[in-house]
């Protein structure tokens, strides 16, 4: 009876001790974690089936982009028109580019901004699908802006009064095809300094980027 006793107050001091004492849940625990396809899988006819999708003449691939990237930050996005200039890689607001003499100087808007805990987010957005021409051409003017992007941190980082990152969210099974060649971009021993302030993936992976180095870096 007594070692009966004793076997019993002993499990319940030990699960006690297990519920109180435990480690904190692991960082893939403490937050929602949302269905997203990987972009692989994101062909043109995936995309025309979606209910999002209307032909693609109303910017359904950022309509679909924004809410996801609301979901996971628990944030408000805000459209910007941003831009680096592509020979002294400075960035400001620039509204309508082409009004101007230097027009084709300067790159394409940033499609988001989010200011979060004091830091500074801005969000390019794709989502490519499929081969041809078009697709390359989109691909490779994502290669130069990641670039100029590089670059800008290389130049102004020190001017900077809070810490900006550059979000490269990149969907559609295109850009999954050539994230080989962002990652060479990335890679390379010059850019090693820039590399943690910018980030290039689909939306599964910036979702896993988001909570792991961002929202609980710990």
């Amino acid at each position: 009876m007594k070692y009966k006793i004793f076997l019993l107050l002993f499990g319940a001091s030990n699960i006690f001790s297990k519920r109180v004492f435990q480690r904190p849940l692991s960082n893939g625990l403490r937050h929602k974690h949302i269905y997203i396809p990987s972009s692989e899988i994101q062909t043109k006819n995936w995309r025309q089936q979606q209910s999002w999708y209307k032909g693609g003449k109303h910017n359904e691939c950022e309509l679909y982009q924004f809410p996801l990237i609301e979901e996971i930050t628990q944030s408000k996005l805000v459209k910007t028109n941003y831009r680096l200039h592509i020979h002294d890689y400075s960035m400001k607001e620039n509204n309508r580019p082409m009004k101007q003499n230097d027009g084709l100087e300067w790159s394409e808007n940033f499609d988001a901004y989010l200011n979060y805990y004091n830091k500074d987010f801005y969000f390019n957005l794709k989502l490519i699908c499929d081969n041809g021409g078009a697709q390359t051409r989109s691909i490779r003017e994502t290669y130069h802006f990641m670039n100029y992007q590089m670059e800008h941190i290389k130049n102004y980082k020190a001017d900077f009064p809070k810490e900006k990152y550059f979000i490269n969210i990149l969907d559609g099974n295109a850009c999954n095809r050539s994230m080989k060649n962002f990652y060479y971009l990335m890679n390379k021993p010059e850019n090693k300094f820039q590399k943690p302030y910018i980030f290039v993936g689909d939306m599964k992976q910036f979702q896993d980027y988001w909570y792991h180095f961002i929202k609980f870096p710990w």
